[in-house]
């Protein structure tokens, strides 16, 4: 049920000449030229961790960050992950993007396991080898095409309230096991030597709806306690300005993109260009840099007769298809993209749920 970007490519050597020829334009840019950049927008998390208007700041130097969505429970063998983190790496991809799932961490209430392949020190220590830097997303709502969004069942069936809300029975569902992220967490941040630089907020919510809520799970993170000291992001699902001020508010803005889309209807054609990126990014959020935390590589497939196919899917997100949609989107000046999928894996069991 999830899609891969790595398939597209012909040959190793193919998709580690595409990504390194991409990220040297933008370090030639910045390095050799810094002087174009003219006045910048700093913010300041950890000695190691910054951003401006710009691009991200990490350990002094300033990086494009070129990232790919890894799910481990679609991959649920600890000892094979530094093989894909490797094969990512020697891509020339510099980061992963990670949703968690709260429903195998925390299955039960008052459960929180983070054995086998839920652990996160597995997950952590295999980045930190293979020199990629991690964006977490723990939700505690993923979508991430799983039943009931990640969410544990016990949930859907013993919370009473609306959920992804200020209500106290839901407040007092999520909180163990966000407290429980943070615990696995706080060692393994860019300041404490570790892959971490960012942690996701739940996943493409409403700022009407959730703004309170929002508000609730960054203080828990916030708390000194707790020392946190990386973004917080969130991924807005379309242009719609969400979480960028007011309450709830994160540190870094992220808008998603699917340009071919994700329902089958007509894979003959390409869908247009989207051509308001840069402008949108100038009026919506120019103080932060742009970043894409899930742009289309693929798409998911359905079981049985009625499926489209990947073979489908993939003559509308081909090599072509990246050759245009992705210089297009560095082009509208992102800084922060990653791909969604970038190694696909199985939706094993109960799990997946499309869409």
């Amino acid at each position: 049920m999830s899609f891969s970007f790595l398939s597209s490519f012909k040959s190793p050597s193919t998709m580690k000449l595409f990504a390194l020829n991409c990220l040297s334009f933008w370090a030639w840019l910045f390095l050799i030229f810094p002087g174009i950049l003219g006045q910048s927008s700093l913010k300041t998390f950890n000695p190691d961790l910054q951003f401006d208007n710009y691009t991200l700041i990490l350990k002094g130097q300033r990086i494009v960050l070129h990232s790919g969505e890894f799910h481990t429970f679609r991959l649920p063998v600890p000892s094979l992950w530094p093989d894909i983190l490797e094969k990512m790496k020697a891509a020339g991809f510099n980061a992963i993007s990670v949703y968690i799932h709260m429903g195998l961490v925390n299955p039960s209430p008052g459960v929180m396991d983070f054995d086998g392949y839920r652990s996160l020190s597995a997950l952590y220590g295999a980045a930190r080898l293979a020199g990629l830097w991690i964006v977490l997303r723990p939700g505690p709502y993923i979508n991430g095409e799983t039943t009931a969004g990640g969410l544990p069942h016990w949930i859907t069936s013993q919370v009473k309230s609306e959920l992804r809300t200020t209500a106290p029975d839901w407040n007092a569902a999520w909180t163990p096991y966000i407290q429980a992220i943070i615990a696995q967490t706080n060692q393994s941040q860019i300041s404490n030597g570790g892959p971490v630089i960012a942690i996701q907020i739940d996943n493409e919510y409403d700022q009407q709806e959730g703004g309170p809520y929002f508000a609730e799970l960054e203080a828990l993170y916030r708390e000194p306690a707790n020392g946190i000291h990386v973004p917080l992001t969130h991924n807005d699902p379309g242009m719609l300005d969400a979480f960028i001020n007011g309450t709830g508010a994160v540190d870094l803005y992220g808008m998603d993109a699917y340009p071919q889309g994700l329902v089958a209807s007509n894979l003959s054609i390409w869908n247009p260009i989207e051509m308001g990126y840069h402008t949108y990014h100038e009026e919506a959020n120019p103080s932060q840099p742009w970043y894409s935390p899930e742009f289309q590589s693929g798409a998911f497939d359905g079981w049985g007769p009625g499926a489209t196919g990947y073979e489908d899917w993939r003559a509308v997100t081909d090599a072509d298809f990246e050759s245009v949609f992705y210089l297009h989107t560095w082009a509208s000046n992102a800084k922060l993209v990653n791909y969604y999928m970038l190694y696909g894996g199985t939706s094993w069991g109960a799990l997946p749920y499309p869409y």
